[in-house]
């Protein structure tokens, strides 16, 4: 029991050492809250992550493609090419990150939706 209770008072301790000007405790315990729930969904981690660098590969390699291609073509044909190129790589970026952050959406929506139902039931009692 001792060894329980000095644990949680260590890390308790650590997390407010490592606090920056301007945070409170409070802040930090629910940063820890939320991380245990992305921890739960293993993969999900990597997944935003590689979508994100996976959008922003395709803007770049995008708007460079595009205006390489339009160059090469020349003219109005090669001005309007650039134009479709960047704003289509422009879109596929938007869609991406939009992606992602309906993968963290959802996320939380199980989170409150659990949360909800839990306080609900205590209630109930």
């Amino acid at each position: 029991m001792k060894a329980v209770i000095f644990s949680l008072f260590v890390r308790l301790i650590q997390k407010r050492w490592l606090l920056m000007p301007g945070k409170k405790t409070h802040d930090v315990l629910q940063r820890g809250r939320k991380a245990k729930k992305i921890q739960e969904y293993y993969y999900i981690k990597y997944a935003t992550s590689a979508l994100r660098v996976i959008a922003w590969i395709i803007l770049v390699l995008g708007f460079i493609g595009s205006i390489v291609w339009g160059i090469t073509t020349g003219g109005i044909g090669g001005g309007f090419r650039i134009v479709i190129g960047i704003l289509g790589s422009f879109l596929v970026w938007l869609l991406l990150l939009a992606t992602r952050e309906l993968i963290y959406l959802f996320i939380h929506l199980e989170e409150d939706t659990r949360s909800t139902s839990e306080s609900i039931i205590e209630k109930s009692r």
